[in-house]
């Protein structure tokens, strides 16, 4: 593997016919998964990158396709700056990668302020994300993923963290509850970065200036580009989403906040997933300790469980610093594998990734939507609750119809979300950085 400044400067000419390197120095990688240079070439700041691990390799696979997707009149339409690939030539038993380098200085969400000026160059960049052409995500190839499907996806994780009989039923019915509230998925596909954190953005004047880390672009939830806030803070998380709601048409704000919430706190099962499947007792160890803690705040829950009650962000803030940060495998990316030069250039629809499972439905007529708690307290959970058991009420408690579609019309969605969000309050760890 490449290992030196001098040996990631001559890949860099391999890889661009022509460059000519007039400086160079090794790059800090903060993920530790590639090895890394930035270079000086033919005038122009360039970043070399050789993956260290098969998972990065197949991780850098899938951001070729994904930035060749973003083509130049895409690029147009965005508020910041994407990484532009040059060239990549192999490098030992992997591959050598060269893209522009961007400027721009890093940030920690927990520095974030609810007054802060960036928190509105955060929507913006998120919303325009999330108005690129779907058509630009499916013909790049990427996967596409509707409503059904994101639920399927959520669902299988949920089943394969059960089937591991570490997972405390209490956190699996307060999951379930979610999985099975129809109004929690009724949402609109579109474009999202999918990777999207404070390690993935560069900022400069208290705006946006570059996005990194497009390994996992693709058409699916937008609600899941805003889970990373709620490391930040409920008054962070809310005042991006009222910015974000103002400029984008995605759904109602409630769904989102529910939803976004539940993503955050499935980090915890993928992280258990992470440690069964590289057979790290020490992961898997942390991950059961999280669960743990999850179980001793459900047990709190008395019910009925008023609107918005549960554990405050902050509170989840400080238990999930301590927790990795990993992908669910190479489930997502897999595919990427085998990619030539010839994909990483080109459109590839037969690239896209089969989602053949589907969330089982409810069995009952009535959607339940997340709200109530169990009767004992070693199990205690909220129950979900659909709004739209309002349209099963008992006719003997409506007598006029006008009265009932009032009542109706009352019940708003905003008031049924904000119960969702209850259920799926992110009561989790955050996965460690590696």
């Amino acid at each position: 593997m490449a290992s030196s400044p001098f040996t990631l400067a001559a890949l860099a000419t391999s890889a661009v016919p022509g460059l000519t390197v007039s400086a160079l120095d090794m790059n800090e990688d903060r993920s530790g998964e590639f090895v890394s240079a930035r270079i000086v070439g033919d005038g122009r700041d360039l970043l070399v990158r050789v993956p260290r691990t098969p998972a990065a390799e197949v991780a850098q696979s899938a951001e070729l396709l994904s930035l060749a997707a973003l083509a130049e009149g895409a690029r147009a339409a965005l508020p910041f700056a994407v990484p532009e690939t040059l060239g990549l030539t192999r490098a030992g038993d992997s591959r050598a990668v060269v893209t522009t380098l961007l400027d721009g200085a890093r940030i920690d969400v927990e520095d974030l302020e609810s007054d802060a000026l960036l928190l509105q160059s955060i929507a913006e960049t998120i919303a325009a994300i999330h108005a690129l052409p779907t058509a630009l995500v499916q013909q790049g190839g990427l996967p596409v993923r509707d409503a059904v499907e994101v639920r399927a996806q959520v669902a299988r994780l949920v089943d394969r963290a059960q089937r591991t009989r570490l997972l405390p039923e209490t956190v699996h019915h307060r999951w379930m509850e979610a999985l099975e509230s129809t109004a929690l998925w009724d949402f609109a596909p579109a474009p999202v970065h999918g990777a999207f954190t404070a390690e993935a953005i560069l900022v400069a004047d208290d705006r946006i200036t570059g996005v990194l880390d497009w390994s996992e672009f693709a058409v699916g939830d937008p609600a899941a580009d805003l889970a990373w806030l709620l490391a930040a803070g409920d008054e962070v998380f809310e005042s991006v989403l009222a910015r974000y709601a103002a400029i984008s048409d995605t759904g109602h704000v409630g769904w989102i906040r529910a939803r976004a919430k539940l993503y955050r706190e499935l980090e915890v099962a993928e992280w258990l997933m992470h440690g069964v499947e590289a057979h790290d007792q020490e992961i898997v160890s942390d991950a059961v300790a999280m669960l743990d803690r999850m179980v001793d705040r459900l047990t709190k829950l008395t019910s009925p469980v008023p609107i918005r009650t549960g554990l405050g962000t902050a509170e989840v803030a400080q238990l999930l610093e301590e927790t990795p940060e990993a992908p669910d495998g190479l489930s997502e990316t897999a595919a990427f594998e085998a990619l030539d030069e010839d994909r990483m250039f080109h459109a590839d629809t037969d690239f896209i990734e089969p989602l053949d499972e589907r969330p089982t439905e409810p069995g009952t007529a009535n959607d339940p939507e997340p709200g109530a708690s169990t009767e004992t307290p070693d199990e205690s959970h909220t129950d979900a609750q659909d709004p739209s058991e309002h349209d099963h009420a008992d006719p003997s408690e409506t007598a006029d119809p006008s009265e009932a579609a009032d009542r109706e019309a009352a019940a708003s969605d905003e008031g049924a979300s904000e119960q969702v969000t209850d259920v799926i309050e992110p009561l989790g760890d955050e996965p460690r950085k590696r």
